[in-house]
């Protein structure tokens, strides 16, 4: 410990654009610090300036109070580190546990539960996280006792990590408006002249609280083009890591046989319901869901299919630990 300011981060220690480290103490010990950091003078109290961090990196400099202020560099790791270093060589007392990143932590429990909130990517995952630390404590957490991961820990992580849907279906059949319709903005190109689509387009969309990778895939044709196969590969590599498959068609389509991806759910969908034949159609009785992306009739069935397929509403509900780190 030093007699110098305090010094710690408020986002979590993992890439990104920009980082948040805050220096606190008396208003005389803060401009010291903050001079000999950057090497010119502190920023006035309610002032914002550029500043080099010495060799380190530039960034933002936003002197919030006399005596508190917000270091913003990029926020790489080891940027980081070598700001870290630098600070306690000026004399800074690192809040927390040395420089621990979630000093607000009581314990390490909780400690990597921010952690993994910090890089959570859907809504859902929020209030589970939470709960976690007093589900583990109340089973007689014990660390490096948690056990192996079953198949619900796995489907979990989809809230941490968003998995990847890949629509597929002969052309026509309208992958790309319903890959619209589901991000609520145009993405990919809709048009009824087959071909259109010529890349494997992706949007993350937030599926019912699961945020998702979707990507539209070109239809598969008689006749394509160099550059239609060549996005036809780009799919096929897509759909070999996706985990779970909309296959879609439209009355009088048929079915596409897309190859079978290992781990992989699949969901069929009889698109362009809105249609008169589509009741009769003989692709109907195959379907599990009816939906027109046109009309957006039966576009929350088919997402909470989505949803339900890749985390199913009674994992989240289930009160025992998730090994979710």
């Amino acid at each position: 410990m030093t007699d110098g300011p305090a010094w710690w981060w408020s986002t979590a220690p993992r890439p990104g654009a920009i980082a948040v480290a805050h220096v606190a103490g008396d208003a005389a010990s803060v401009e010291r610090l903050l001079g000999e950091l950057c090497g010119h003078a502190a920023p006035a109290p309610g002032e914002v300036a550029w500043r080099r961090f010495g060799t380190v990196d530039d960034g933002v400099v936003a002197r919030v109070a006399p005596e508190h202020a917000l270091v913003m560099p990029h926020a790489g790791p080891r940027i980081r580190e070598l700001l870290d270093a630098r600070m306690g060589a000026l004399g800074a007392n690192h809040a927390g546990a040395h420089g621990d990143p979630y000093p607000e932590a009581s314990d390490d429990l909780e400690r990597l539960m921010l952690s993994v909130l910090a890089r959570a990517t859907s809504p859902l995952a929020i209030d589970l996280l939470a709960a976690q630390p007093a589900r583990w404590r109340a089973a007689g957490w014990t660390p490096g006792h948690e056990g192996a991961p079953d198949a619900r820990d796995r489907r979990l992580r989809r809230l941490l990590d968003p998995p990847r849907v890949a629509i597929v279906g002969p052309a026509n059949a309208g992958k790309s408006t319903l890959l619209n319709a589901l991000a609520g903005r145009t993405v990919a190109i809709a048009h009824y002249e087959p071909g259109t689509t010529r890349d494997a387009v992706c949007a993350r969309i937030d599926l019912a609280g699961l945020v998702c990778d979707v990507f539209d895939t070109p239809g598969v044709r008689d006749g394509m083009d160099p550059v239609e196969r060549a996005a036809a590969e780009l799919a096929a590599r897509a759909l070999a890591h996706a985990d779970l498959v909309v296959e879609l068609t439209a009355p009088g389509l048929g079915w596409a046989a897309p190859p079978r991806t290992e781990g992989a759910v699949t969901i069929r969908a009889l698109n362009q319901c809105d249609r008169p034949d589509a009741a009769a159609c003989r692709e109907r009785a195959s379907a599990a869901v009816t939906v027109s992306a046109r009309t957006r009739e039966g576009l929350a069935a088919l997402v909470e299919a989505m949803r339900e397929s890749l985390v199913p509403r009674a994992d989240v509900a289930d009160p025992r630990p998730w090994r979710f780190a």
